[in-house]
């Protein structure tokens, strides 16, 4: 209870503009709508078949990388503030179009839009973090914006779930307006932090550099190989937003939407829940090893599915996938931010994000045309054996990293 206790004491103390990102991330996660039901939008509702809903979901995630790459860019020179705001309001007008719109392939030019100002506003989030943190509070900060992104998210996709049945249109307006609201915390709270001179790099790899980003990263050789292997747990991850709701729908052809809307809100509770556990029972673990065990209870969670097929089995398998998000999520980003450099905080989060995202980006594709010939199920022993092999590569470089340190 007292270490426990610690970590709540350790959120306290964080700086106040951590709690606005926060603030601001529950709200628009609370109006989340739109992607965790678009492949159900794709195939129950458009017609689409598993390749194409796939090749469609991956289209729409791989909008996020030209709104990145100008993202990080931006949010080096022009500021990280004035960018956050302006992104969120342009995705928030796409998504709320498409609330007036008869339900047909057209709603799918605006739903690219708004991934690509999606793109555009994350670099500049996250270098704000990176400046407004320092190594020894980065994991307590975004420990804090994962929680209050899933505790957004446990309110609001349960609803979603209901909202698609009856009224789906909702679903776009819902979440545009939330994205808006979310936009106060923002303008009130957060300052700009590009410049910021009050906090000077504590670490040598943290120390300002001059040249171009992909030549320092190239530098980094376990930096890079770290986020490269990131793919693989970000391609399994991606199995809960698009085989996840078919396969629910394939078993319980009633019920399916509801149950993954429940599913999913349950996500989002367990990370409410148990991240501050989790959190301190890892803490003496390197973030990379952290990361190791996030591969495996991912391979463990999903592949589970392969063998059990009970609506207790699926509710288990979140229980221990969700483990494993939150391994990933509260370290991930900590080690990335450890190894890079301040004057490139922009455009370092907006190619490090890409190159992991691309396993999520790719996933929907290529588990829809691996799917074609083969029964739902299978993508469970894929999954498996995927999260076992990222496992082994992530314990070898931390291996690595040791021995360079």
């Amino acid at each position: 209870m007292s270490s426990f206790r610690d970590t709540f004491i350790d959120y306290r103390s964080l700086p106040g503009p951590i709690w606005a990102l926060a603030a601001a991330r529950m709200v628009n996660a609370a109006g989340s709508f739109v992607y965790p039901f678009l492949t159900l939008l794709l195939t129950d509702r458009l017609g689409f078949d598993e390749e194409n809903a796939g090749r469609t979901m991956m289209i729409a995630t791989t909008m996020f990388v030209p709104g990145s790459l100008l993202g990080g860019w931006l949010a080096d020179r022009v500021g990280r503030k004035r960018l956050m705001i302006g992104a969120q309001i342009m995705g928030a007008l796409s998504l709320g179009t498409i609330g007036f719109m008869p339900m047909t392939v057209n709603i799918i030019w605006l739903i690219l839009i708004q991934q690509f100002f999606f793109g555009l506003m994350m670099p500049a989030t996250s270098a704000t973090t990176y400046d407004l943190t320092a190594p020894k509070n980065r994991k307590t900060a975004f420990s804090l914006l994962y929680l209050a992104m899933n505790l957004g998210f446990a309110l609001g996709v349960l609803l979603a779930g209901y909202l698609y049945e009856s009224h789906a249109r909702w679903l776009f307006l819902g979440d545009a307006g939330t994205t808006l609201f979310s936009l106060i915390f923002i303008v009130a709270l957060v300052p700009e932090t590009l410049g910021l001179k009050d906090r000077k790099p504590e670490t040598i790899l943290e120390q300002p550099e001059h040249g171009s980003a992909f030549r320092l990263l190239l530098g980094r050789p376990i930096l890079l190989a770290f986020v490269a292997l990131m793919a693989v747990p970000w391609f399994i991850y991606g199995q809960h937003f698009f085989t996840l709701p078919m396969f629910t729908k394939e078993l319980f052809p009633e019920t399916g939407a509801v149950l993954y809307g429940k599913m999913m809100s349950l996500n989002a509770v367990i990370v409410v829940l148990l991240t501050v556990p989790i959190i301190r029972l890892t803490h003496r673990f390197r973030p990379i090893i952290n990361v190791a065990m996030n591969s495996v209870l991912y391979a463990i969670g999903f592949g589970m599915l392969a063998v059990f097929h009970s609506k207790a089995a699926f509710f288990l398998s979140v229980l221990i996938w969700t483990s494993g998000e939150i391994l990933g999520a509260t370290n991930t980003e900590v080690y990335t931010a450890n190894h890079t450099p301040s004057s490139h905080r922009g455009r370092f989060t907006s190619i490090l994000p890409l190159i992991m995202g691309s396993g999520r980006a790719f996933s929907p594709w290529l588990t829809g045309m691996f799917l074609m010939t083969r029964p739902t199920y299978h993508a469970w022993y894929l999954s498996l054996f995927l999260g076992l092999a990222a496992a082994s590569g992530f314990m070898f470089l931390g291996l690595l990293d040791r021995r360079r340190r």
